[in-house]
């Protein structure tokens, strides 16, 4: 048998938050559903990034890159919405 007793645990919440900031990216053009994953993975990766700090796990890149991923997909689509209602409501003098 293999006795691995001196490896760190990898943080299964910075995981999921990588998968969700993505899945938020992904379906950006249902607003509210890339907004919602965005959100719980932020909330993930912030979670998960203290925990890994706390217990010396590894993946403390992983929930640097979900807390990323999840700020665009929070981001992008209220950028999107402001940008779109800018163009549609300012009428082009001709």
């Amino acid at each position: 048998m293999n006795d691995n007793s001196n490896s760190t645990v990898s943080n299964g919440k910075a995981t999921a938050a990588v998968i969700l900031g993505i899945l938020s990216i992904v379906t950006i053009v249902i607003t509210g559903l890339g907004i919602i994953l965005g959100v719980i993975g932020l909330i993930l990766g912030i979670i998960g990034l203290k925990e890994i700090n706390r217990f010396k796990q590894e993946g403390r890149k992983t929930a640097v890159a979900g807390i990323i991923c999840s700020s665009f997909g929070i981001l992008l689509p209220i950028f999107l919405i402001v940008i779109s209602y800018i163009a549609f409501m300012n009428p082009t003098s001709s």
